[in-house]
């Protein structure tokens, strides 16, 4: 675009846009340029955002600014009046028409900051609603607006169904970026939003996100109250154009393998070829070393299902997710699923399966490993007598073991919360507390368990240093060798003097912050390398444990904790795990959740689904099982390593 835009404070093409308010701000004091049309007007208002937000060239003197700032507002006085005074029943069309599409939404933020709509009749601007379609989306993020033609907005709306995508928009996209709000007019109630899904779910050519969205809305009062028949008429919309789409097998396809062999003497081999993964295991190892102990250990050191920080490997992470992945449309309320979740979880189900498969028929009960873990181990190793479970037995059907499964994991959960805040387990008192139990309340034995980035400051850093959206990884003379400005500084030497115009107030800033540095050679190094380390990890993880650093990294993290770059939190499960378990087990914390929890405890399954699908979710329930005995073990061994310490 060749005039001037401003799209938000942290822009980063703002320089580029600074310059030619530079040059425009002389053009129009020297009498060079003059309003000519009405892009002129809203380029001026552009002008003045800057302005008005304070973003200027580092080298512009005080002086500059003021003398600049005074013929800016001179400049938008007259643009103003002028915009005000031409925009009536008689001109709104032909202006409207002219205006540059880059600033269709400013000139919808003029027309409501200067109150340009009291000079357009309510016909007028239900006429200029069915011409302009698309500027309803332009003209709801505008209040004013919105309440003074809120009759004609919900007419239209009723009489569109488009108009569905901007209540889903509102109330059920997720949004990578903060948005300006869309204001709903008072005049229409939950009866016409559920109007207007409907008729969008019998329009002529839906869209397939949107019907996705439909599918998962969780009813609310407060935002969209839409009745189960809607959503199940949307659920059939989507099956139906889902055949439609993929009738030919077209999409994505990724290759999961995974064998349990006879003849192989190493425990494991791996093998990443593209989107495919495969994994053969020796059944001759296993059967070599069958103590419930190293059975148990096979899923933190063979199958992989936590990492060396304990932390669990299959949650879904936003350092794994593509850039599509990450701008695709879903559910505010919906749990994030890339690409990477997908392909870990049926490797990991695999793995469930084959390795439950082979340890029955060597006469081993994966069920009853469990309960040595809670009943024999937890005494002989942590001298905790107290714990009980009772897992399903072998003769019950996949039906029943799904049934009777979910009461034994909540149980040993609840035992180890009473643990916690008692030091003991007293099972009378465990039966009277009948509360339900939230996995994010489930407290550690230690304190500082987990830490999170928090706040602007570390956004902005780890995107700057990790992310391959940045532009900082880029430089001219290696190309696109490296993915982020992480790699390249790991990797090569650069002066600051190589860094590009447009990136260097970013490096300046970490610089002035102390997360880079300038060497005796005009170098950029980090200044702590310990410290970068950490937030990498952060940044790739979404969590660390604590105590599994040394004291100096501690002192480290205790610092970014005091400056509000982290937060320090102690639980059983970390905030990455707390939000798997619930997309596992319920619904009440995301719309497109499994609800296995309560698929089995509320509800009696529906009587068409067969043994392999309860084979499966009995398999999901067992993964969930494992995952809470490595937590509860871990959490045994970092209280004894802190207890030495002391």
């Amino acid at each position: 675009m060749e005039r001037v835009k401003f799209f938000s404070i942290n822009d980063l093409t703002y320089g580029y846009n600074l310059k030619k308010c530079q040059d425009l701000i002389k053009d129009y004091d020297t009498g060079k340029k003059v309003v000519e049309d009405i892009n002129d007007i809203i380029e001026i208002y552009n002008v003045k955002k800057y302005f008005d937000n304070e973003v200027y060239f580092e080298e512009w003197t005080p002086d500059f600014i003021e003398r600049f700032k005074i013929i800016v507002k001179k400049c938008f006085g007259i643009a103003a009046r002028n915009f005000k005074s031409s925009i009536n029943d008689d001109t709104i069309f032909s202006i409207y028409n002219i205006v540059d599409i880059y600033y269709k939404n400013d000139f919808w933020e003029l027309f409501e900051k200067l109150k340009v709509y009291e000079n357009i009749s309510h016909e007028k601007f239900r006429e200029l609603l069915n011409i302009t379609k698309r500027s309803l989306y332009e003209i709801m993020r505008c209040k004013n607006i919105t309440d003074h033609f809120g009759k004609i907005i919900r007419e239209y709306m009723l009489n569109n169904p488009s108009s569905a995508q901007i209540l889903l928009d509102k109330y059920e996209l997720k949004h990578n970026r903060e948005k300006d709000p869309i204001f709903i007019p008072r005049e229409l109630n939950n009866s016409d939003k559920e109007t207007i899904i409907c008729n969008y779910i019998d329009s002529e050519d839906p869209n397939l996100n949107y019907l996705r969205l439909i599918t998962n809305i969780q009813s609310s009062k407060d935002k969209l109250e839409i009745s189960p028949k809607t959503i199940l008429k949307s659920k059939r919309k989507v099956e139906e154009l889902e055949k439609q789409f993929f009738k030919d097998n077209s999409g994505m396809k990724f290759d999961t393998t995974v064998i349990f062999s006879k003849s192989q003497d190493e425990e494991v081999l791996l093998n990443f070829e593209g989107r495919s993964i495969s994994a053969s295991y020796s059944t001759k190892w296993i059967e070599r070393n069958t103590d419930y102990a190293t059975l148990l250990n096979n899923f933190i050191f063979l199958f992989e299902f936590v990492d060396t920080q304990m932390r669990c490997t299959l949650t879904n992470k936003s350092s794994e997710m593509g850039i599509f992945e990450q701008l695709f449309m879903s559910s505010q309320n919906a749990y994030n699923k890339g690409f990477a979740f997908e392909q870990k979880d049926a490797f990991s189900l695999l793995q469930m399966a084959g390795y439950y498969s082979h340890l029955f028929s060597i006469g081993i009960r994966l069920e009853e490993v469990i309960e040595w873990f809670f009943e024999n181990y937890l005494a002989n190793e942590f001298d905790e007598h107290d714990f009980k479970v009772t897992m399903p037995s072998a003769n019950s059907t996949f039906l029943e073991k799904c049934t009777n499964i979910m009461p034994a994991l909540e149980s040993v959960l609840k035992q180890f919360t009473l643990y916690v805040e008692e030091g003991h387990i007293d099972f009378e008192l465990l039966e009277i507390r009948s509360e339900h139990l939230i996995y994010k309340n489930i407290p550690s034995i230690v304190d500082k368990k987990y830490v999170y980035g928090s706040g602007s400051e570390f956004n902005s850093v780890t995107f700057l240093l990790f992310s391959d959206q940045s532009g900082l990884g880029y430089h001219e003379e290696f190309e696109e060798k490296y993915n982020n400005f992480f790699e390249l500084l790991s990797n090569e030497k650069i002066k600051l003097n190589e860094i590009a115009n447009y990136n260097i107030s970013n490096v300046n800033w970490l610089i002035d912050l102390k997360y880079l540095a300038v060497d005796k050679e005009e170098y950029i190094v980090f200044n702590n390398k310990q410290l970068i380390f950490i937030l990498k990890n952060l940044y790739m993880n979404d969590v660390i444990s604590y105590w599994k650093y040394s004291k100096f990294s501690r002192t480290i993290i205790d610092d970014l904790e005091k400056r509000n770059v982290v937060e320090i939190e102690s639980s059983l499960f970390s905030r990455p795990e707390q939000d798997y378990i619930n997309y596992t087990l319920n619904k009440s914390h995301f719309n497109n959740g499994l609800d296995l929890r309560n698929k089995y405890s509320h509800t009696q399954p529906n009587s068409g689904d067969d043994e392999r699908i309860h084979n499966q979710n009995y398999l999901i329930f067992l993964r969930l099982f494992i995952i809470a005995i490595i937590k509860i073990n871990d959490e045994f061994c970092t209280l004894k390593v802190v207890e030495n310490m002391r």
